[in-house]
């Protein structure tokens, strides 16, 4: 979660649960008992919520629980064998939230762990002061723990020897303390998350039928609305000059949401890759059937296979670009630019095509006007 997200992330309640002036326009008039008929709208809520959102989120409680144990294994040894496999560890961590992110309603914005989790880009300044000051990751800010912390002190651009040397030498013991604590702090996260989907937020999710502002067919169209317009912003635009933090039309390779890791790339697939196994419901039900059930075509063909090619196209372009990241959006600027066009295409097809047919108001402003 970029830092710049609480620009939107503060108001993501909003996003699901209030119909905000700004609004795309939608026709509101199109009511859920007159749209979806005899649509068996619970059989797709559970199978969305079970098998993608859910299925994400046991991931990463699981991912996360892993990452404690490598990363003690590490602290106990620190040397270039036990660092390698904590900071494995942590690359399928960051996979692993890569499917939970693009859905920040409910439990993951509610209780504010989206923004303890991964608020980006961490400052370094305020994890070396709360080190040396004997901190734990209960008592500081999002920017100085979560999965950009753990990213902050498990690499270094010079190598691996820098970061064993660091859990060695002068004091390593402060420093050990600090990211286990850190490491402790995520999965605590990431276990709240899990007991409140499986405590009964994923009852209330396949409950919230219809397609009013608080219902579950307007969060998920929303959410991954959203996200996609920050995947395309935050994620792509600003590294190549083209975002809303960054508009010179120049590389900022020093704005990639994995500086150190390199890991930017295979988390935007995996972003992206969740959203579309939300949208089609993997081997089930989706919203895809939705939208087949109430006629929805774009350009003479059914909207869902329209969108569904359209998630294809992003990921086929994404695949068109080399790592590291931060080289290529100097040196492959088309390429990232073309993902950069694509997921604009995507993002209207949710804003407008998908919003209007199934009668959900978009309840955010975009960031760039588009």
């Amino acid at each position: 979660m970029y830092i710049n997200k609480k620009i939107m992330a503060a108001s993501v309640a909003a996003v699901v649960f209030a119909a905000a002036a700004c609004s795309k326009s939608t026709d509101s008039s199109k009511s859920s008992s007159s749209l979806f008929g005899s649509y068996d709208q619970g059989t797709m809520l559970t199978n969305v919520g079970s098998t993608v959102l859910l299925a994400g989120i046991n991931n990463f409680s699981t991912g996360a629980a892993a990452d404690v144990s490598a990363i003690s294994a590490f602290t106990a040894n620190p040397n270039t064998t036990t660092l390698t496999a904590a900071q494995n560890a942590w690359i399928a961590l960051a996979l692993n939230w890569g499917t939970v992110a693009p859905f920040n309603f409910g439990p993951l914005n509610d209780n504010l762990i989206s923004a303890t989790v991964d608020t980006w880009p961490a400052n370094p300044a305020k994890i070396e002061t709360a080190i040396t000051a004997q901190s734990t990751a209960s008592s500081v800010g999002a920017d100085t723990k979560g999965l950009k912390g753990l990213e902050y002190l498990l690499f270094d651009k010079t190598g691996n020897a820098a970061v064993v040397a660091k859990y060695t030498g002068t004091g390593a013991a402060n420093r050990i303390t600090f990211l286990n604590s850190v490491a402790q702090d995520l999965a605590s996260q990431a276990t709240n998350l899990q007991k409140q989907w499986t405590g009964g937020y994923l009852n209330t999710f396949e409950n919230a039928k219809g397609n009013d502002v608080s219902s579950s067919v307007s969060q998920v169209v929303n959410t991954i609305s959203l996200y996609l317009d920050e995947v395309k912003n935050m994620k792509v635009g600003n590294p190549i000059g083209m975002g809303v933090k960054v508009n010179d039309n120049q590389p900022h390779p020093d704005q990639i949401e994995y500086t150190i890791a390199e890991e930017s790339l295979p988390v935007m697939k995996a972003n992206v890759l969740a959203m579309k196994a939300a949208f089609d419901g993997g081997s089930g039900q989706g919203l895809d059937d939705l939208l087949n059930y109430v006629k929805a075509q774009k350009n003479g063909q059914n909207l869902s296979t329209v969108v569904d090619s359209q998630f294809d196209d992003v990921i086929t372009k994404m695949n068109l670009i080399n790592s590291p990241y931060a080289t290529a959006v100097g040196s492959q600027k088309q390429q990232v630019q073309d993902v950069f066009a694509s997921l604009k295409v995507l993002i209207a097809y949710f804003k407008v095509d998908i919003a209007n047919n199934l009668g959900v108001t978009i309840t955010f402003a975009d960031t760039d006007g588009d």
